[in-house]
């Protein structure tokens, strides 16, 4: 995207601090800044007869023939000064009105890049297709139908949940690779990863869900309270012991998600369950053996 204004603070604070909104509300790449109207468009310059009808009188005729026949190099002079005089009259910044034509480039449609103005102000996007701008645009929406779940569900900030998807139409493959392409992205915005909804565990609390369709993709997110996850590789941890894992899981859903936190960060990422009755004392490895929600277990069995 380029924008092109004659004022240098104003396109200072378009690059500079507005620009990372600015990049991620239009989804595009890149904001260029350009301070020379002439260079993408031409400018013309036409007398606001509503306000100089009255004012002018007889003499409106021959003043609006040579506002209209102001060269380029003259209407960026008005701009820039704010006025200027005709036969006697002095003509300020509302008495006459430029326009901003682009100059599209030549082999070019206005299906390929296209721009808008809005006073001095002129924009001008490249519309063809980019897939990372495709992927980007996807991601976001996505992130925002997450998110407005989470308000419907009446969620604070920092409540813990997992969040999991379901493609369901005939482009499951292209969403899957999309939202993998974009992880990084959803993890900032999230918090946590977007997880299969096949790696939810049986007994899931769900708080919300939802169908929807974003660029003919359709999927079903589900929000679910976070719950302990055991890893596969307890079961030989625990010397094949099913019931010894089951009775694990048990225990560790007993727990707080908080208080198991904490628990294993006083013993270094290491819990020491002994109070099972019928069964050894067993060391549970945070990361290897339990996870404290299902995205920290689909993060680790993507490495």
């Amino acid at each position: 995207m380029v924008v092109v204004h004659p004022d240098n603070d104003f396109l200072e604070d378009i690059t500079g601090k507005l620009k990372e909104y600015v990049m991620e509300e239009i989804n595009v790449k890149n904001v260029t800044p350009c301070n020379d109207p002439l260079m993408y468009a031409s400018l013309r310059a036409e007398p606001n007869f509503s306000v100089l009808g009255k004012r002018l009188g007889k003499d409106m005729g021959k003043v609006s023939n040579v506002v209209k026949k102001m060269t380029q190099e003259q209407i960026l002079a008005f701009e820039k000064s704010g006025e200027v005089s005709f036969f006697g009259h002095c003509l300020k910044l509302d008495d006459i009105k430029v326009v901003r034509q682009f100059k599209r480039p030549e082999n070019v449609s206005e299906k390929e890049i296209d721009a808008a103005g809005d006073g001095d102000v002129l924009v001008i996007l490249d519309l063809r297709t980019d897939q990372s701008l495709f992927e980007a645009g996807v991601a976001r929406e996505v992130v925002n139908r997450i998110q407005k779940l989470r308000k419907t569900a009446q969620l604070e900030p920092a409540d813990p949940v997992d969040v999991y998807y379901e493609s369901v139409g005939n482009d499951k493959n292209t969403l899957e690779e999309i939202l993998k392409s974009q992880d990084q992205y959803i993890r900032d915005a999230l918090g946590s990863p977007i997880v299969p909804k096949e790696m939810a565990p049986t007994d899931v609390v769900v708080l919300g869900e939802e169908s929807h369709n974003v660029h003919d993709m359709s999927f079903v997110i589900c929000i679910a309270r976070s719950t302990p996850i055991i890893s596969p590789d307890l079961l030989s941890h625990a010397s094949g012991n099913s019931n010894h894992v089951e009775a694990l899981r048990v225990y560790l859903l007993s727990k707080s998600l908080s208080r198991l936190k904490n628990q294993f960060q006083s013993g270094n990422g290491v819990i020491t369950v002994d109070c099972i009755e019928g069964y050894p004392l067993i060391r549970l490895q945070l990361g290897k053996h339990v996870f404290l929600s299902a995205g920290d277990f689909y993060l680790a069995s993507r490495s």
